[in-house]
């Protein structure tokens, strides 16, 4: 009687697949996809405070592992991911910011309380001072405007620049 040989190949094969079907199937039941697509995102996060804010309380109004934004941190938005589990968002927003929603931002210059968008800072963000300048930031909401300076986003200018009494949102970005 001639003894057949067994397919230690197609075992080996099939153990490995049963394996990854199993461990997968697992994942799959304890983390969502797109958890774990979220977890694989390297990006770094940012977002618009919820809550508004004075100027003298602008640079401590972001979620730990956050920070007051520079505009330079934030300027390329296809570089981050917004979070719109900690952000402001509107109806449309989808996964993206909110467009014309002004929010303080770092300008990277010396103290100042006068001046226009990017000089004022509310003296480094220690002024709520009624009369005194800050700066803020929104991202452009008419699509169809000239480039400017800090397209696409948009400073509060002229009669619109806040005053550092003002109560508005604040950009954060991740550490």
């Amino acid at each position: 009687m001639r003894m057949s040989r067994f397919n230690w190949s197609w075992l080996v094969t099939t153990s490995r697949r049963v394996v990854i079907t199993v461990l997968l199937a697992g994942l799959g039941l304890t983390i969502s996809i797109p958890s774990l697509a979220d977890a694989l995102d390297l990006r770094r996060k940012f977002y618009l405070t919820s809550g508004t804010f004075q100027g003298a309380d602008a640079d401590t109004a972001c979620d730990s592992r956050f920070h007051m934004a520079s505009l330079y941190e934030i300027f390329d938005t296809s570089n981050l991911k917004y979070d719109t589990n900690r952000g402001f968002t509107f109806g449309d927003s989808g996964a993206g910011p909110p467009s014309n929603v002004n929010g303080w931002i770092r300008t990277g210059s010396d103290a100042a309380s006068s001046g226009g968008p990017g000089l004022a800072n509310c003296n480094a963000w220690s002024s709520s001072t009624d009369g005194e300048l800050g700066t803020a930031v929104r991202l452009r909401e008419e699509w169809d405007a000239a480039a400017g300076l800090i397209s696409p986003w948009k400073a509060a200018e002229g009669g619109e620049q806040p005053q550092c009494d003002d109560f508005l949102r604040v950009w954060c970005v991740q550490h």
